[in-house]
């Protein structure tokens, strides 16, 4: 078995990672996407535990990431860059014009790094500022 790899998994399988690293004083109710059964979850295991989720929503010919996270404890071991550029693999693979998300503040240089581009949108939800980036992928 490789030390690391991504798979497919279930939405349910990607709330308490989100709960935990993203929205800790939250319920576990309160971190579901009402459009969770309609997006694509991708889990990279690292020794056999899932430790980085990552939910991709499909359309008009453009892929949103959302709710990126990983464990704590495996953080600044290139596991999040190596799911990210398996999605972006993905979105060539698909022929989409570009992949964006809705990046909180202190993750956009870990987006730049990626080939990401900050745009002139930005917002704050319940308490945490976001700012929405892209990369062109065609």
């Amino acid at each position: 078995m490789r030390p690391q790899y991504i798979e497919q998994i279930t939405q349910e399988l990607t709330w308490k990672l989100r709960q935990k690293e993203l929205y800790p004083n939250l319920p576990i109710d309160a971190i579901k996407l009402s459009e969770d059964d309609l997006g694509t979850h991708l889990g990279l295991f690292y020794e056999n535990k899932l430790v980085t989720v990552v939910s991709l929503f499909e359309k008009d010919n453009q892929l949103q990431l959302r709710k990126l996270a990983t464990d704590s404890k495996y953080q600044n071991k290139g596991l999040g860059t190596e799911i990210m550029n398996y999605v972006l693999a993905y979105a060539k693979e698909k022929n989409l014009e570009k992949v964006w998300c809705n990046a909180r503040s202190t993750a956009t240089k870990f987006y730049l790094k990626l080939g990401f581009i900050s745009t002139e949108s930005y917002f704050t939800r319940d308490g945490v500022d976001f700012v929405i980036m892209e990369k062109n992928i065609l």
